[in-house]
């Protein structure tokens, strides 16, 4: 799953933003950051930043990795946060439920092991975009649009 905010008009230090938004997830103690890339996507700018879940939630289901893309330029950019690793968090919940309680178990593991998938993504997108807010010059005109994937 991602979110992805898009922004426009607001002349944003995106350095600044990135690092802030490196810091924030460098504070939270359950994130560990295991890769970094400041570069170009066909000709645009891209920064990105991948975190690792390290919290023994992992095992009950949360997401195993966080990753947060600055991709434009200070007046037109726009910011994503996608969660990786969706299937093999569901895993061992499902596998667990259906031992304990059969088919009903399982469907209520992977049930539980989606919810604290979601919750720890929608955790970590509101804090981003406080970061963006408080790095933003101006109040953003903002396009928003939530894209599911594997």
């Amino acid at each position: 799953m991602a979110k992805v905010q898009h922004y426009k008009g607001l002349n944003t230090n995106l350095d600044n933003l990135y690092s802030s938004i490196k810091q924030l997830l460098q504070d939270q103690k359950e994130l560990r950051i295991v890769s970094e890339y400041k570069g170009f996507l066909n000709s645009i700018p891209l920064r990105s930043i991948v975190a690792a879940n390290t919290s023994p939630k992992v095992w009950a289901g949360s997401l195993r990795e966080i990753h947060v893309s600055i991709t434009g330029n200070p007046d037109d950019y726009a910011v994503e946060v996608a969660s990786g690793a969706w299937f093999g968090s569901l895993v061992w919940p499902g596998a667990v439920g259906l031992l304990v309680g059969g088919p009903v178990g399982l469907a209520a593991g992977v049930a539980v092991g989606g919810i604290m998938a979601y919750e720890f993504e929608k955790h970590v997108w509101q804090k981003v975009l406080e970061v963006v807010k408080k790095e933003s010059a101006v109040q953003p005109t903002i396009d928003s649009v939530d894209h599911y994937h594997d």
